[in-house]
């Protein structure tokens, strides 16, 4: 405890010293292929960086402080870039590299990762989000695979609680397995089934940081008939078991 308090203390010596809050932005200012920002609960931008004011065509990041997606884009992208917002504030569930396509200025189409992360208060309530949106750059690949390649990583999210089969998968997309896993190695550095185990342990310690639910539901929740198995593949994964991961993982 008394580690954990020095470090407190430590956090708060910087931010005194810095003598301003530090949102992130002007760290990724120099990065043209990444997007940055920062958004209140109701998905309002809070900080951004200077990429997404290049792209959104406006002069500078003031120029997009407090508007939301939909205020920002047209249809039907603005609408589903704020209904993703919406999901992963109100079920406070991560967003861990998902494949999406996007429009540039110009009318240009393209194709990128997404990662959005809940932020919480002290209390343990979300109070926005952090995220940033890395451009797709992989002239290997097909638009048409890239589209239902995207169709099925969306199938995997909304399925972890079943059966995964990579023979169905690959089918869902138009590939052999070989393929499919081919693919998969491109965009994330794992094979298809590591990418599908590390997909159902990212919900599982989501679900072990923000609700109170047993630890067998997670389990099977995540995909896990067999709570020991799950435990099993959890300590692997993370170093710790599912039960002391809630320990020191949920807010106080």
């Amino acid at each position: 405890m008394q580690a954990m308090s020095n470090n407190g203390d430590i956090r708060q010596e910087f931010l005194k010293a810095l003598g301003r809050p530090f949102l992130g932005d002007e760290l990724f200012d120099g990065i043209a292929d990444t997007v940055f920002f920062l958004k209140d609960h109701r998905g309002r931008y809070v900080a951004v960086n200077q990429t997404l004011v290049a792209r959104c065509g406006v002069k500078a990041k003031d120029d997009l402080i407090g508007r939301t997606a939909r205020e920002v884009f047209s249809a039907p992208l603005g609408e589903r870039i704020a209904d993703q917002d919406e999901r992963v504030i109100a079920g406070a569930r991560s967003i861990s590299g998902q494949l999406e396509r996007h429009l540039y200025p110009g009318g240009k189409e393209g194709w990128c990762l997404t990662w959005k992360e809940p932020l919480s208060d002290g209390r343990g309530r979300v109070v926005g989000l952090s995220g940033i949106s890395r451009d797709l750059i992989n002239p290997t690949a097909v638009q048409s695979d890239t589209a239902a390649l995207s169709q099925v990583l969306d199938h995997i999210r909304d399925n972890l609680d079943a059966p995964l089969h990579l023979a169905d998968l690959a089918a869902r997309a138009g590939l052999t397995v070989y393929q499919f896993d081919s693919r998969i190695r491109a965009l994330f550095g794992l094979s298809a089934g590591q990418y599908v185990t590390r997909a159902r342990i990212e919900l599982a310690c989501n679900r072990l940081r923000r609700t109170t639910d047993p630890i067998a539901r997670v389990a099977q929740d995540c995909g896990y008939a067999d709570q020991a198995a799950f435990t099993r593949q959890f300590r692997k994964s993370v170093g710790l078991t599912p039960l002391a991961y809630r320990r020191v993982g949920r807010p106080v």
